[in-house]
């Protein structure tokens, strides 16, 4: 894992995860409006970034995260920012309880366990676009659509890094979509913010399961969106809801 840092040391700390496939300076690029605010921590995953080694697990990510809180910021952050697959890594360190965070916002909760096929089925796809210079097969549609997404929303796509190999992208995949949320997140202290868009009956159903072991919770639906859109198409907004949740209490 590569950790990226950008801000003033001095100002809190937060972690931003970015989603699934995707290279970590995508997460700079659409969330830089809070380094005025925050110090930013930007991993990337492993086996999406240049020169990394292959995807292991999301529980090794978290280990990487831990031990990197641990040596530079004393085991606590102020914040964390996942979207999509970020949320899994975010479940993942919250259950574990041992970086302490103190404000967590996930947005577009995927931790809906959706089985071993789904990951396949789409890796298939992921690794069909590789071979065609990105380009997705028609079955695509179908995933967009259950995210509450159109074939004109296909362009969210291209933050997809392709130099990924085929066996990192799918052991990521298999492990996307055979997460099973752990109890021990109840544990977990963090206020936290659940939010997605009207159009995400699986970022719904991931609200759901995580209000069975966390409360209170603070949910966020946003009127008329499918999943990353409030990211992909209206990142500064984005940006200050999040700060507008984790500072005016």
């Amino acid at each position: 894992m590569v950790f990226n840092t950008y801000g003033d040391k001095n100002n809190p700390a937060v972690i931003l995860m970015h989603g699934m496939c995707q290279h970590w300076k995508f997460m700079y690029d659409f969330m830089h409006k809070l380094e005025g605010r925050y110090y930013l921590i930007i991993p990337g995953m492993d086996g999406f970034y240049e020169n990394s080694c292959e995807f292991t697990t999301f529980a090794d990510q978290c280990r990487q995260i831990e031990e990197y809180v641990k040596e530079n910021h004393n085991g606590k952050v102020y914040g964390f920012y996942g979207i999509s697959q970020g949320t899994i890594v975010g479940s993942e360190l919250l259950a574990r309880n041992i970086t302490e965070i103190e404000k967590t916002f996930f947005d577009g909760t995927y931790v809906a366990h959706q089985g071993y096929l789904a990951g396949i089925g789409t890796y298939k796809m992921f690794a069909s676009a590789k071979k065609n210079g990105g380009k997705f097969p028609k079955a695509m549609n179908v995933t967009m659509s259950l995210m509450g997404l159109s074939e004109e929303d296909m362009d969210m796509l291209k933050y997809i890094y392709w130099d990924a190999s085929f066996d990192s992208i799918k052991q990521n995949m298999i492990q996307n979509y055979t997460y099973h949320l752990k109890p021990e997140i109840a544990d977990n202290k963090t206020k936290l913010w659940l939010c997605c868009g009207s159009k995400e009956p699986y970022a719904k159903k991931s609200h759901k399961i995580i209000r069975k072991y966390m409360t209170p919770v603070d949910e966020i639906i946003l009127e008329d969106c499918g999943h990353g859109e409030m990211l992909y198409k209206h990142k500064d907004e984005l940006c200050d809801l999040i700060i507008k949740s984790w500072e005016v209490m």
